[in-house]
């Protein structure tokens, strides 16, 4: 058997918004006009993106601190 990779075309690239390929001169997607960057674009042109780890958990958040305790029998503010 063999199990040969599909052909890379290097002269188009991918959007990472909807995956049309576009020319790699285009400085916008022609489908859904998305702003093509190449800063923004961590893997290979037309690499598609890792997926997230499914089922991982979250940090839990800190405890919230208490709150100072109120003086018994304290005088109220005027107008309060």
């Amino acid at each position: 058997m063999c199990f040969r990779p599909a052909a890379v075309n290097t002269n188009v690239i991918a959007c990472p918004m909807c995956g049309h390929e576009n020319p790699i001169s285009a400085t916008v997607c022609e489908e859904c006009g998305f702003a093509a960057s190449g800063a923004a674009s961590p893997g290979a042109p037309g690499a598609p993106k890792a997926p997230g780890a499914p089922g991982a958990p979250k940090a839990p958040g800190a405890p919230k601190a208490p709150g100072a305790p109120k003086a018994p029998g304290a005088p109220k503010a005027p107008g309060a």
